[in-house]
């Protein structure tokens, strides 16, 4: 019997999110693009009558926006 491991919960945060993270759109306006294929985390945000959520991804693992992989 093969146990599966369950992953990690993904971080949810409300408005606001720490500085190491990015939305994918600021990602690509500073030239660069996500590392992964998985976010990790997710922001919640409300505006005006608004409300969503949004992928986030650790700035530390972005790459080049034009380094695509072979």
């Amino acid at each position: 019997m093969t146990h599966r491991i369950k992953p990690a919960p993904c971080p949810r945060y409300q408005q606001t999110y720490p500085e190491h993270l990015a939305t994918g759109a600021e990602l690509s306006a500073l030239g660069l693009r996500p590392g992964t294929s998985e976010p990790d985390a997710i922001l919640e945000y409300e505006h005006k009558d608004r409300s969503g959520l949004c992928a986030l991804y650790d700035r530390r693992h972005a790459v080049p926006a034009n380094d695509r992989p072979a």
